[in-house]
């Protein structure tokens, strides 16, 4: 399986989450879900305080503490399936530990953008329970 083959999978039910545990998004090509990492006006807004796209947020920009865009951040968000961590999202190329793929944040954001361009929504069937179970920080040793 590809990793665009696996993207397309986790689509209306994989979540970006922070490392404290903050939820970023839901991996959907839904523009129009509030949930969506794509969605502009939510978590893909540029001044949204939770979203991966604020320059000067913990989550986002190049200083982000929790930032994928943070080169140097040994605390990446993940990509979460079911409450399981699958992917570690960041730009740094040192903080893969072997036990997780790495993806760039912006060939994930750019896949479910292309995913809403070409008509491929999430499953109805398969989206996670509107109620997010709360998590507690994760923890990774790299």
């Amino acid at each position: 399986m590809t990793m665009i083959e696996f993207l397309t999978d986790l689509n209306g039910i994989g979540e970006l989450r922070a490392r404290n545990g903050q939820f970023l998004g839901l991996l959907s090509s839904n523009l129009y879900d509030s949930n969506s990492i794509i969605n502009p006006n939510t978590y893909s807004h540029p001044y949204r305080l939770d979203s991966i796209r604020n320059d000067r947020s913990i989550y986002g920009g190049m200083y982000g503490l929790y930032s994928p865009y943070n080169r140097h951040t040994i605390t990446p968000p993940l990509i979460l399936y079911y409450n399981q961590p699958v992917l570690i999202v960041t730009k740094n190329i040192e903080v893969a530990n072997g036990e997780l793929p790495v993806i760039d944040p912006d060939v994930l954001m750019g896949t479910y953008i292309q995913l809403a361009s070409s008509g491929c929504l999430p499953k109805s069937n398969l989206q996670m329970p509107k109620t997010r179970i709360p998590m507690t920080p994760l923890s990774y040793s790299y």
